[in-house]
């Protein structure tokens, strides 16, 4: 029984490691048509560009602040920021067990007052609400970090 279980873990290693080498040629980033590029059918890829999740409302605060504190917040999370612009950024976080690779995405978009997000497992099919966690998280932490700040300018 040890015996089978260990080739089983083996497999499973060995299927998890090919998967890992890659992933890097399978991510696209970039806009397509001035937005994030749209979700494939898997569940493992959340996008606020299409009613998945809600963006992140500007309202009264200044753009440049709540861009500013995205990336602080990204990076605080543990995310690595690959390429960034006056209205675009790109995000790598790695998955602790299994070092795969989740790729997060944001475009400012002024016109609107928010900013849309977008993350995606490279691998997989499956990714356990993780996306959807990570966007949340990023959403929840830049919402109380915005409120604050608005709070401290109006006592002043």
């Amino acid at each position: 029984m040890i015996y089978k279980f260990g080739v089983f873990l083996a497999l499973v290693s060995i299927l998890f490691l090919l998967a890992k080498t890659s992933q890097a040629a399978e991510f696209k980033s970039g806009l397509i048509e001035g937005k994030l590029r749209a979700c494939p059918g898997s569940p493992n890829c959340v996008n606020s560009e299409t009613s998945m999740i809600e963006p992140i409302k500007l309202s009264n605060t200044e753009p440049k602040l709540a861009w500013s504190l995205l990336q602080q917040i990204i990076t605080e999370q543990g995310g690595k920021i690959q390429s960034k612009s006056a209205d675009y950024l790109s995000a790598t976080f790695t998955t602790p067990v299994f070092g795969f690779t989740d790729d997060v995405q944001a475009r400012l978009d002024l016109a609107s007052k928010v900013i849309h997000l977008r993350s995606a497992s490279r691998v997989g099919y499956y990714d356990f609400g993780a996306n959807k966690r990570r966007l949340q998280s990023i959403i929840k932490a830049i919402n109380l970090r915005l409120y604050n700040h608005r709070k401290e300018i109006t006592r002043k």
